[in-house]
């Protein structure tokens, strides 16, 4: 009985000191769009860029410039300018805060040494408020400069959103391949930075 008590002792302090390291949660990197606090006026805008439209509007307010490396969201907010990877990660947060479903599609040229990074977003019933079009598309692509509608031809499909981007840029672009990747920003981040 006494070999029993001292062996639950020892076992009781071995597991206190060395704890359960082998079970242990992954780290939660919260989805606040790279903010280090919070800030009213950042989620404020969040709340107003509701569709793809709004969204549009205030992307015309940014400014296209190339750097090394990749803002955050936030860091796009404050900044209002980047390259193209900048505002699709800006587009794709706020698509998906606003819970469209979102995918970044990068996009690679032949003979060209840089691709492209698309948004493309699935239209919600709630959007035939405001779109446009003759008839309500699957589909919708934000790119740095504009937002693609069909005017004739049907973006029922992914597929269909990069060949309407690769004929919008003509004939001195041949497409290569493209990816399709459902956003997800916690994600993204772990592998960037």
């Amino acid at each position: 009985m006494k070999k029993l008590f001292v062996l639950g002792i020892v076992l009781f302090f071995c597991l206190f000191f060395v704890g359960c390291s082998r079970v242990t949660t992954p780290p939660i990197i919260p989805d606040n769009g790279g903010m280090d606090e919070y800030d009213s006026q950042f989620i404020s805008l969040l709340d107003k860029l509701k569709t793809p439209s709004e969204l549009l509007n205030f992307l015309s307010t940014c400014h296209y410039k190339e750097h090394d490396g990749t803002y955050t969201p936030y860091e796009f907010y404050i900044g209002k300018e980047g390259d193209c990877v900048d505002f699709s990660i800006f587009s794709c947060y706020v698509l998906h805060h606003h819970d469209y479903n979102v995918y970044s599609v990068p996009v690679f040229f032949l003979n060209e040494s840089a691709g492209h990074l698309l948004t493309v977003f699935e239209y919600k019933d709630t959007d035939a408020d405001w779109y446009w079009g003759p008839r309500m598309d699957k589909y919708g692509v934000i790119d740095v400069s504009c937002l693609f509608s069909s005017v004739s031809t049907a973006l029922d499909s992914i597929e269909a959103c990069v060949n309407s981007y690769i004929d919008f840029l003509g004939d001195s672009y041949t497409l290569a391949s493209y990816e399709v990747h459902p956003w997800n920003y916690c994600g993204y981040r772990t592998i960037v930075r």
